[in-house]
């Protein structure tokens, strides 16, 4: 799941660059081979791309052919409106107003209750796979504070210095042992407290009010309001008239229309692990988006072994099922911000399942091997 914080918002012109992206654009002349961030044709260059940052995401919207500032000023109006509605971090929001109702119910904006309705399908469609109720536990793993930093364990710390020099004295084993801190990883105990505030059936939805069951529970639609942002933008963009853009919110990308051409766009899917240049597959795209979930994104590692950012709501656990990536391809970001987690969360065998029993869905699985699966639709490059 994705947490939401809240920081300064920042933005800049760019010209032909857009910076990291988990899911990428690829140029027509590279598509198999390269990452790339420009378009090749004469027509394609005429654009305007600027960049923020919301929702814990390095946010660049490009928008292609002759267009004024308006269309992308309205862009970033709206992610700065969401950001303030969705937050689960900013005091005032209405996740924040929810989550600190202490039981009562909560009156939020018809969208936020509308997004939580969606949230609350796809939970009951997974049977609690998908878990808006997940915040307890990403606030005891803080997966986000210890992300991108690999750790020894105080025994294979100690055992490394004892081998190093064998009169270590006790001040020198403290000193090599510290930072390198096995209490990163929350007790059995720890984990069922959490759990035990796990549960989407406790949140109560009547009309625009919301009540927690459990006093105890928080929400956090950090795993789907990516994909519901990006339907929203890419609607306001069309009713501005523009038929040819580009929205990426990290590992979510939506397609707007075609490219300038009329061809498809090309999204390019990370090699797990790999550099972000690493292209793995290639989607084409006219108006879907594709949205990515993979153990890479933020992890941090002790002894070999990664814990990542995916909670699963039935361990507590970050998930380990031989999957290291799941990208979704369809119509509407929102499913595929939903489904991206929730196929992850279920594994190969039953993710795949509830794809194929989706009409205008298709997904890409990458297990710990770098095999591919693809569902029955999703395209071959």
């Amino acid at each position: 799941m994705f947490d939401f914080f809240s920081q300064d918002t920042f933005r800049q012109s760019l010209h032909g660059y857009s910076i990291r992206m988990v899911a990428c654009l690829l140029s027509l002349a590279t598509a198999m081979s390269a990452f790339s961030f420009s378009l090749p044709a004469s027509a394609e260059e005429e654009k305007t791309s600027d960049t923020g940052f919301f929702l814990d995401t390095v946010i660049t919207i490009t928008l292609y052919g002759d267009t004024d500032s308006t269309a992308m000023d309205g862009c970033f109006d709206l992610l700065e409106e969401y950001e303030q509605m969705l937050s689960r971090t900013i005091e005032g929001s209405d996740v924040w107003n929810i989550n600190h109702s202490a039981g009562e119910a909560t009156e939020v904006s018809a969208e936020t209750a509308s997004l939580i309705e969606t949230a609350l399908y796809y939970s009951e469609l997974s049977d609690g796979a998908f878990d808006i109720t997940i915040t307890p536990l990403v606030e005891l793993w803080d997966i986000d504070g210890k992300s991108g930093t690999v750790y020894e364990s105080d025994a294979e710390s100690a055992a490394a210095g004892s081998e190093a020099d064998n009169s270590t004295d006790s001040e020198e084993d403290s000193d090599l042992n510290a930072g390198s801190d096995s209490s990163l990883i929350p007790s059995d105990a720890e984990i069922e407290e959490a759990l035990s505030h796990v549960d989407y059936t406790k949140v109560s939805l009547d009309g625009t009010m919301v009540t927690l069951l459990d006093t105890d529970a928080e929400i956090d639609l950090g795993g789907i309001a990516k994909g519901y942002i990006a339907d929203r933008l890419e609607e306001y963009l069309l009713s501005q008239g523009i038929e040819s853009a580009l929205i990426n919110l990290g590992g979510n990308v939506q397609t707007v229309g075609t490219k300038p051409d009329g061809s498809s766009w090309k999204i390019g899917i990370q090699k797990p692990f790999g550099q972000t240049s690493d292209i793995i597959a290639v989607v084409e795209c006219m108006g879907e988006s594709v949205v990515t979930s993979g153990t890479y994104e933020r992890y941090f590692e002790v002894n070999g072994t990664i814990y990542h950012h995916i909670l699963d709501p039935e361990t507590g656990y970050p998930a380990d099922n031989g999957l290291t990536s799941v990208s979704i391809l369809a119509d509407s970001s929102t499913e595929c911000d939903a489904l991206s987690t929730t196929s992850f969360l279920l594994g190969l065998e039953d993710g795949m399942e509830l794809i194929e029993s989706l009409d205008g869905v298709e997904a890409l699985f990458i297990t710990e091997d770098e095999t591919m699966y693809r569902s029955s639709g999703f395209p071959e490059d």
